[in-house]
């Protein structure tokens, strides 16, 4: 559930050399030549049969009109003639629907129907498979055919797909590790002559005041602190609030102890319970299971303030919610703030790992080594820089040394589903956060110093989640399950009324405790434990 659930992250990656992505966008026909030549390269060690390999891909439902379907586009078609061609390897796109993509996998994994090359954002899923054996170990395979892979991820990121010391995944790399910001409207603090909220405290009395004078003259609509259905699907939060108030506590307990069980979290969500019942949220968030709602209400001026993630296209893109905003309503701004304060004074909140979405070859497939050269093709920087940003003139210009992505329909049209084809990863990298910041924030012209801001935002403070060196067979077993009772615990607790708040929160968690999450708090223990010995 958002962020009580996150896979948060923490080391930065190996970064790719400035000046040859530089180089590489200075022409789109030398980054198709140079790209085209890499590969040729690599004839000499294709396969003297052709090999039809299967890559999975993300349909999301998205493509413009015109731009052919995810499995046969202008990206499938260029990987084909720069990397499949020269190497005798025929690729074959296999789409699985991004919001049915856990479930998709499983029955393909469990049937022997997996593509050669998969992918999922989920870790209880990898546990599951790597406890069960289903996945081929890749390191052999990455010594001899991944030298560009193994340089473009760094060591740290590839220690992330190791378990019980064997190479089951590829992690992808993530540059910036960002993730929630939170946002308040800057013409309604200008209206009651108040400064951006820096503490918790002036966070409440900035909402009270919101919904006491209604600044934005909604007849008595305001929802001073919003945010959608806490089921991990949507873009807002408030699990950044709750969080704050959770405790220091020991290491071990910070490696086995869910987040909803730290000394502190009972207080967070009792905190939003107090906002609940002096009308400071929309009491129907938990009815907003697909987050239109939340984004509706921004657009037509509802809404004070709000926690999403940062720099998030849906909010800041051409025709997103706050350009609808500005044409509904004149004058309005929102700007980034981090006012949310632990014990220490400190705006902690999750981050990605330095890592995306896990990458992994079945051990049904006969082409594991077919995916890694694969992915070492995909690595190159100027494969990779085309990939991303597309050919220069036709996808990109240049801004400050850094490609701004054309926006015209046509562009749209060859250029929607790129980050899903460039899986090895997940974001741009330009040699420093700096830059990458600077590179994401150009993305949104309209928007560019409140994007930069929330992704800076999202970083202070930010802390990643415990990794173990194996899978918690207690966690794969009941990880749906301890999920949604999580997710429950929260909503429920939220809207009860006050003198009920204890016994709700306190019920749930003890039903937690009972379905698994005890056994999974001692299996965590143990492993904490022997880590240690090591």
């Amino acid at each position: 559930m958002n962020v009580t659930q996150r896979k948060w992250l923490g080391a930065s990656a190996v970064l790719l050399v400035l000046t040859s992505m530089l180089s590489a966008c200075s022409n789109g026909s030398k980054e198709t030549t140079s790209a085209s030549s890499s590969a040729t390269a690599a004839t000499s060690s294709a396969s003297k049969e052709p090999v039809t390999l299967k890559i999975e891909v993300f349909d999301r439902g998205n493509a413009p009109a015109g731009a052919g379907p995810v499995d046969n586009n202008f990206w499938t078609q260029w990987i084909q003639k720069n990397f499949g061609d020269p190497n005798n390897i025929k690729l074959q796109f296999i789409p699985v629907p991004r919001n049915q993509e856990v479930d998709k996998l499983n029955v393909l994994m469990a049937s022997g129907d997996a593509p050669d090359m998969v992918f999922t954002y989920d870790q209880p899923t990898i546990n599951n498979y790597v406890k069960n054996g289903g996945l081929t170990d890749l390191g052999k395979l990455i010594d001899d055919n991944g030298p560009n892979l193994k340089k473009f991820l760094g060591q740290d990121v590839l220690n992330y797909g190791i378990f019980s010391g064997k190479q089951y995944t590829i992690p992808a790399k993530r540059p910036l590790q960002f993730t929630q910001s939170s946002y308040i409207r800057k013409d309604w603090l200008d209206k009651l002559g108040m400064p951006v909220p820096k503490t918790t405290d002036e966070f409440y009395k900035t909402m009270k005041a919101f919904k006491e004078k209604d600044p934005g003259q909604t007849g008595g609509k305001v929802i001073p602190y919003d945010f959608s259905a806490m089921n991990g699907t949507n873009i807002t939060t408030a699990g950044l609030l709750i969080s704050s108030f959770v405790k220091k506590i020991s290491e071990e307990d910070f490696y086995a102890v869910p987040e909803l069980l730290k000394p502190g979290y009972k207080e967070g969500v009792q905190f939003l319970n107090k906002m609940n019942q002096e009308g400071l949220i929309n009491p129907d968030f938990a009815l907003d299971k697909d987050g239109k709602t939340f984004e509706k209400d921004v657009a037509n001026g509802l809404v004070g303030a709000f926690t999403a993630l940062a720099a998030h296209p849906n909010l800041m893109g051409n025709g997103g919610v706050l350009d609808t905003l500005k044409k509904n309503v004149p004058g309005a701004e929102f700007v980034a703030m981090d006012p949310f304060t632990n014990e220490e004074g400190k705006h902690p909140k999750g981050i990605y790992d330095p890592i995306g979405a896990y990458i992994i070859v079945p051990k049904t497939s006969k082409h594991a080594a077919e995916v890694v050269k694969y992915l070492d093709w995909m690595s190159k920087p100027d494969v990779l820089f085309t990939l991303q940003n597309g050919i220069e003139g036709q996808h990109y210009t240049l801004e400050n040394g850094f490609p701004k992505a054309i926006t015209t329909d046509e562009a749209k049209k060859t250029f929607y589903n790129n980050t899903d084809i460039a899986m090895i990863s997940n974001g741009k990298d330009f040699g420093s956060k700096d830059k990458n910041i600077d590179a994401a924030a150009i993305q949104f012209p309209n928007y560019k110093e409140l994007a930069k801001q929330t992704i800076i935002n999202a970083l202070n403070d930010g802390y990643t989640n415990p990794r173990f060196d194996r899978p918690i067979d207690a966690e794969i077993k009941n990880a749906k399950t301890l999920s949604d009772k999580a997710q429950e615990a929260v909503v429920k607790s939220v809207l009860a009324k006050p003198e009920e708040f204890s016994k709700t929160f306190d019920a749930i968690t003890a039903e937690y405790l009972k379905i698994g999450g005890q056994a999974m708090i001692d299996e965590k223990r143990a492993a904490y434990k022997d880590m240690k010995k090591k």
